[in-house]
């Protein structure tokens, strides 16, 4: 089962494949970030430390927010959008 460590609070949660990094942390007890729910914000905003390969591509319309919010969409997802597929993720919460 994939799991999601989320940084700095350093919880782990082990989440079904499909479901997002929002859902991580509200499994792992971590209050996350978040405004719309629905990719167009960018409030949640999160930087993939590691793992980027196990989240499911970055489709056109999280690109557009995360350019538009000046993240480099190589390092950075919205937590509301990322899904994880497999293995281990380590995110890390804006501020």
């Amino acid at each position: 089962m994939p799991q999601v460590t989320i940084l700095p609070v350093d919880l782990t949660a082990e989440v079904a494949p499909g479901e997002s990094l929002l859902d991580a942390g509200y499994h792992a007890g971590v209050e996350m970030i978040a405004g719309c729910f629905n990719t167009s914000c960018g409030s949640c905003a999160v930087l993939v430390v590691q793992g980027m390969e196990n989240l499911a591509p970055t489709g056109p319309e999280e690109l557009n927010v995360l350019r538009a919010h000046g993240r480099d969409p190589a390092r950075h997802r919205l937590a509301c959008t990322a899904r994880v597929l497999r293995g281990a993720v380590v995110i890390r919460q804006l501020e």
